[in-house]
């Protein structure tokens, strides 16, 4: 399964403040599946995000990296895409976990 259709490269600052938050929800767990981290490269790719980027992502994903944190007063402005994404990188790994919905909710009220 894959997030959903990526940012327009134009809007590359999204896309990684995006990634940066679908880090966060794919670590909340303390456990990051194979299929939310290949949705998640698979999602870097897509947006085009710079070899940097996706170092940097490789190796957040990899547990070898503090995550960085994500700019939610840019994310704000695009509330309903980035709870779009975020919903479908918490069902990528078909087990949808008691603390995910919660996690879903938190962001939503802080996207407000």
């Amino acid at each position: 399964m894959s997030i959903s259709k990526p940012p327009e490269p134009a809007h590359g600052e999204f896309a990684f403040e995006l990634t940066k938050l679908l880090l966060q929800v794919a670590w909340a767990d303390d456990d990051v599946s194979p299929k939310e981290a290949e949705a998640l490269l698979a999602f870097g790719h897509k947006s085009q995000l710079s070899r940097e980027q996706l170092d940097l992502l490789s190796e957040c994903l990899a547990g070898k990296a503090a995550l960085p944190p994500p700019n939610l007063g840019f994310l704000k402005v695009r509330r309903v895409e980035v709870l779009r994404a975020i919903k479908e990188l918490i069902v990528s790994d078909v087990q949808v976990r008691a603390g995910e919905d919660a996690i879903l909710e938190q962001i939503s009220l802080l996207l407000r």
